[in-house]
């Protein structure tokens, strides 16, 4: 006797409260309804419905459904967090903060997507993605018509049988005649590689794609360096696009950052979610406390995972006495050498594209 496939619920929520611009949210949902029913694969989804949410109303329904997806529509406002309606049905924040920590609860009963069709909610879904192995947000404002026609492209793909990633790329095709086709953006979390980088049969499977899969890192290298002139301009101009012909995977300090997060929480997020840091020596450098604690933070989990994450990189002039002696111990790539520039670039590539080893 032949198992039949697990039963996967998406709930659906949204709230459109009376004091905000109407969306055509019944339409939104009708679509994915009548997507649903035509579907080859309709016996393995279910489909479950919440209006006018309040904030209780969010994690009752979870409690109750147990959804393997979770369908928001209705209004973001970026960083403050998205909209629900109150007892008078009107509007009120549900916090970014508060929004990650109740997915963070229901990641551990079989959440495994978290749609957030409301404009401005990329800063959300950016949150939520360290729990949910796969969010989607909006990085703009969307329109009701574009809004409608992912939200229908995406579920009729999963309902096709496909996977999250398919149904996105498909979902914001649907888009480009609209010119919102860039409007949505697909969050992973770390440690969940992207089908598009575990196989590419048009690009050859290099190292890098070879070691994230194997490392479940969230990137290749985080680089930490101090934003001032030149340093900045050396990492945004010269060092970062290099790196990126690479194919590398580059989590910048005071790029990656979560808006509404402790600085220091962010760093070590991206330290420790990178294979490799690069420090980019200078004089002004080992002046800034911040820069201090961030290669701090990646020497000491060197040493206590006796590998080689820290790759010291020096463009600037810079005497050994201005350096700890911590560092002043290591070995560093010289990109400024008069004669070894290029051979110390390809070194400084190697040496990225190989796995982290025991020291």
């Amino acid at each position: 006797m032949m198992n039949r496939p697990a039963l996967k619920t998406i709930l659906i929520l949204a709230a459109n409260p009376t004091n905000t611009s109407r969306l055509r949210l019944d339409e939104e949902i009708r679509e994915i309804d009548e997507g649903l029913r035509r579907a080859n694969k309709r016996q393995e989804f279910k489909l479950e419905q919440k209006w006018a949410v309040r904030s209780r109303d969010f994690y009752r329904a979870m409690l109750d459904f147990q959804p393997q997806i979770v369908h928001f529509c209705g209004h973001g406002t970026g960083e403050d967090g998205i909209v629900l309606e109150d007892e008078r049905g009107q509007s009120i924040l549900l916090q970014t903060d508060s929004l990650s920590a109740m997915f963070e609860v229901f990641a551990e009963n079989g959440l495994e997507c978290v749609v957030l069709n409301a404009c401005y909610s990329e800063v959300q879904a950016t949150c939520i993605s360290q729990h949910i192995d796969y969010v989607i947000g909006m990085n703009r404002a969307i329109g009701d018509k574009a809004a409608i026609n992912f939200t229908v492209a995406f579920y009729d793909t999963l309902a096709a049988g496909k996977d999250v990633e398919t149904a996105f790329k498909l979902g914001c095709s649907q888009l480009i005649n609209l010119k919102e086709d860039q409007t949505p953006v697909l969050k992973t979390r770390p440690g969940i590689v992207p089908k598009t980088k575990q196989a590419n049969s048009s690009i050859p499977v290099s190292k890098t794609h070879l070691n994230r899969i194997e490392d479940n890192f969230n990137y290749d290298v985080y680089i930490s360096y101090v934003d001032q002139e030149p340093d900045a301009t050396f990492v945004w101009d010269t060092l970062l696009p290099q790196l990126e012909e690479f194919n590398f995977k580059i989590a910048v300090s005071g790029d990656v950052e979560i808006p509404g997060i402790a600085r220091l929480i962010n760093i070590e997020q991206g330290i420790t979610q990178s294979r490799r840091t690069i420090i980019v020596l200078s004089e002004a450098y080992m002046a800034d406390n911040m820069a201090e604690f961030e290669n701090v933070l990646v020497q000491t989990m060197s040493v206590q995972e006796r590998s080689n994450r820290l790759l010291l990189v020096k463009n600037f002039p810079i005497e050994d006495n201005c350096l700890p002696i911590r560092l002043s111990m290591l070995t560093r790539i010289n990109l400024a050498h008069a004669t070894r520039a290029e051979r110390e670039f390809k070194r400084l590539v190697d040496n990225l594209q190989t796995p982290l080893r025991s020291c």
